[in-house]
């Protein structure tokens, strides 16, 4: 996959706020990908809403 047409996201809990996964996903795709989503978070040790942030990969 080319760098150029992937940008990295970070997913961030919505009950302790912290950062649990990285994932990428195609920039041109932009409008059908999902903005939030329940994930398991191991800080909560639950199901929690994640918000997703542009990022960096690692950041």
């Amino acid at each position: 996959m080319a760098k150029g047409k992937s940008q990295y996201a970070t997913w961030f809990c919505g009950g302790c706020k912290r950062a649990n996964y990285v994932t990428y996903y195609n920039k041109r795709e932009n409008e059908r990908i999902v903005k939030e989503l329940k994930k398991f978070c191991p800080q909560c040790r639950s199901h929690q809403e994640h918000k997703r942030k542009d990022t960096k990969k690692g950041n």
